[in-house]
């Protein structure tokens, strides 16, 4: 990725994806996970069985450190300026 897109990418306050080591999974696998994945149960469900995912468990599988606040300043939308919204 060329520095000009990394600079947007920190820019818009996502440079902490870029530390999240690319995956070498077929696409078709990945879209399947997600398939599967039930949001507002933090469950994946597969064929061989239901079972709960945890930031841990996310972490672990992508070689990152997941745990604690990951937003420790928390911010009021209605507090900003037009510009900062």
């Amino acid at each position: 990725m060329s520095e000009e897109k990394k600079e947007i990418i920190r820019d818009l306050g996502f440079g902490g994806l870029m530390h999240i080591p690319p995956l070498r999974v077929h696409h078709q696998i990945l879209r399947e996970l997600s398939n599967s994945f039930k949001v507002g149960k933090n469950r994946l469900e597969t064929g061989y069985g239901s079972f709960k995912v945890r930031p841990k468990t996310i972490g672990a599988a992508l070689g990152i450190n997941a745990s604690g606040d990951l937003f420790p300043q928390k911010v009021n939308y209605k507090d900003l300026s037009e510009d900062d919204k």
